[in-house]
């Protein structure tokens, strides 16, 4: 590939080619290719070529706007070689410099919606006040972005550069990624832009291909399918319907149908709690008919309701208007319960209606088991390209998304004698553990941590589980914890401190240590894997389960094995990231033996002298 930046390393030729290969072939493709390997690089320069050469154009998505900068990195080298523009584009919310500059508003509380609301009041305004009308709050750094013929001088730029051009030009820096991405051969992007329905449609206005003439890269795609079933999901709350009824009387509607419905539902809210039977979570499933027979007891049926529901709507339209004229946040709670039940009756076998009972509150969440409602999407594209270093089972994720694919894994590039997983046979955090279980479980813990002194990452299934733990008190020193709800901006200032100074991380699977934060180097050299991270029970679990085992006959596979799988894969990739790197993992639970078939382990015998003789000898 002779627009490759770089030294080919080991597979990276052979990912390229088979990349390739999907192209000619018009074929999606998943493919699993562990932490170290440049899947980037490898993924970009292929699409990149055939994009170029056929004439189409290049979607690269990532889950979060933070993983967008590797992209940006490796097509900066790229363009060395070849003329090229690219650009990241990220959410309103992060872009708009009106909204950093609106004191009312604040911009941890406001929504993406809610941005979008007063962005588009705004530009209409602003057209109108360079029209010659006298108008008020309007946006300045829009109006600045019209009457500019400033352009940038980059070729690939990211999203952070532009907004940091549209502070120092007072321009608006939304409306210049958009003019950007109009004009780029690649187009990196969050997943919502491209699953959301709002924002694709959007999306769509100002993209300059056709999604037929256009290749889709998802990278990270583990993440997908929990993605897409959080996006097709709505919930609503007890709070937010007696808000509502609030909200009718503040702004005097009075049309009787709406109050009515309201105060029906804050009523049917008020029953269930009572006489429901919530689990041990506080959820539980709400029976197929269960909101249509509680509607017809007060007089009402689900058809009449979703009319009303329209109008609400309508008047919370009218509300968020007048709220945003007058510099108030333009958030209207009828229109909140409007949406949620207007789609009511559209509710199919792919949805699950879930009550769960809060700390006075009490939510409804319509809960979407199926995230293949959106392959027509994925199907729209040329084809796509799913890759991550944690994909297997690679059959669950692709039939999970409902697509057909070609599937491939590639092994680690690095040594395989600088890594080693171990597991401990006589442990488990199965069921509810007893204090026996857990004092053996904290005494090997302290056993090897007190005799090896090396960076030590410990992952539990669960902040609840992690808190049993601590309330032991380990004998251990230099102890750094992240706690449940803590800021990101704390978190990263112990992650520093335990990079320099050293010492043992406790956290979670699937959280921010996790996944996505590097440690090379002698950062971290051991993980402890505190139990198997399977999704906790719960009422959405148990549907999830069932739905899949009525799909495909194995609902264990597809709603808890292959999630446990992933997330021991991404704790024991922190391990490894460059060749040099060593690591060993040790998976504290008998249950690990039944995921040989996905990575090599052994069982423990005497752990602590294992894993001497592993840095001894590595």
């Amino acid at each position: 590939m002779k627009f490759f930046p770089y030294k080919p390393r080991k597979y990276q030729e052979e990912i390229m080619e088979k990349i390739m290969e999907s192209l000619e072939k018009k074929r999606n493709l998943i493919m699993e290719a562990p932490a170290g390997l440049g899947k980037t690089i490898s993924s970009l320069v292929p699409c990149l070529s055939f994009a170029s050469e056929n004439e189409m154009g290049l979607i690269y998505l990532n889950r979060t706007n933070s993983q967008q900068e590797q992209a940006i990195n490796e097509l900066k080298k790229i363009s060395e070689k070849m003329d090229l523009r690219a650009v990241s584009i990220q959410g309103r919310r992060n872009m708009c410099l009106l909204i950093e500059s609106l004191d009312f508003l604040g911009t941890k509380n406001i929504t993406n919606e809610e941005v979008a609301y007063i962005c588009s009041a705004r530009k209409k305004r602003s057209i109108e006040a360079l029209r010659g009308k006298e108008k008020e709050n309007t946006c300045i750094f829009f109006e600045n972005f019209l009457r500019s013929d400033k352009k940038m001088g980059y070729e690939v730029v990211s999203a952070e550069e532009l907004l940091e051009y549209g502070r120092e030009y007072e321009i608006c820096a939304y409306e210049l990624n958009k003019l950007i991405a109009r004009k780029a051969d690649v187009v990196i992007a969050p997943y919502i832009y491209i699953f959301d329905d709002f924002l694709r449609e959007k999306f769509i206005t100002w993209y300059s291909h056709p999604f037929e003439e256009t290749i889709l890269i998802i990278d990270e795609a583990h993440n997908l399918p929990n993605f897409c079933r959080e996006i097709l999901s709505s919930s609503i709350s007890y709070k937010t319907m007696k808000l509502a009824l609030k909200e009718a009387k503040e702004f005097s509607v009075r049309d009787g149908d709406v109050i009515n419905l309201i105060e029906i539902i804050i009523k049917i809210f008020e029953g269930m709690g009572k006489k429901i039977k919530f689990s041990e979570n506080n959820d539980a499933l709400l029976e197929e008919n269960q909101m249509e027979e509680e509607l017809e007891k007060n007089g009402m049926d689900i058809k009449f309701m979703e009319e009303i529901a329209k109008k609400m709507i309508t008047y919370g339209e009218i509300i968020a208007d007048f709220k945003e004229s007058k510099n108030i946040l333009p958030r209207s709670f009828i229109r909140s319960v409007g949406n949620f039940f207007s789609r009511w009756s559209m509710l199919n076998e792919k949805w699950v209606k879930v009550i769960e009972k809060l700390e006075n509150n009490i939510k409804i969440e319509a809960y979407c088991l199926d995230p293949s409602i959106t392959s027509s999407i994925l199907n729209s594209f040329y084809c796509s390209i799913h890759m991550s270093g944690t994909l297997q089972p690679l059959e669950e994720y692709k039939n999970s998304i409902g697509i057909d694919a070609d599937m491939v894994i590639y092994p680690s590039p690095f040594p395989s004698q600088n890594r080693k997983i171990f597991y401990i046979d006589d442990v488990t955090t199965k069921y509810y553990m007893e204090e026996e279980m857990i004092e053996k479980i904290k005494n090997y813990i302290e056993k090897i941590c007190n005799s090896i002194q090396k960076n030590t990452l410990i992952l539990f299934p669960s902040y609840a589980i992690m808190e049993r733990f601590l309330e032991k008190k380990f004998s251990l020193k230099n102890i750094y914890v992240e706690r449940k709800g803590e800021r990101q901006e704390k978190i990263m200032e112990k992650l520093n401190k335990f990079k320099k100074k050293g010492g043992i991380f406790l956290s979670v699977m699937g959280g921010r240590l996790s996944e996505g934060i590097d440690f090379p180097s002698e950062q971290l050299e051991i993980v402890i894997i505190v139990g198997i991270p399977y999704p906790p029970p719960s009422a959405k679990q148990y549907a999830l389960q069932k739905y899949y085992d009525k799909k495909f006959g194995d609902g264990w596979k597809y709603a808890m094995e292959a999630q446990a799988i992933r997330k021991i894969m991404q704790s024991i990739g922190r391990l490894i990231r460059k060749e040099d790197d060593k690591g060993i993992a040790i998976i504290m639970d008998k249950r690990a033996r039944r995921f040989r078939s996905y990575f090599k382990m052994e069982r423990a015998k005497n752990i602590v002298y294992e894993i001497k003789n592993f840095f001894r000898i590595s």
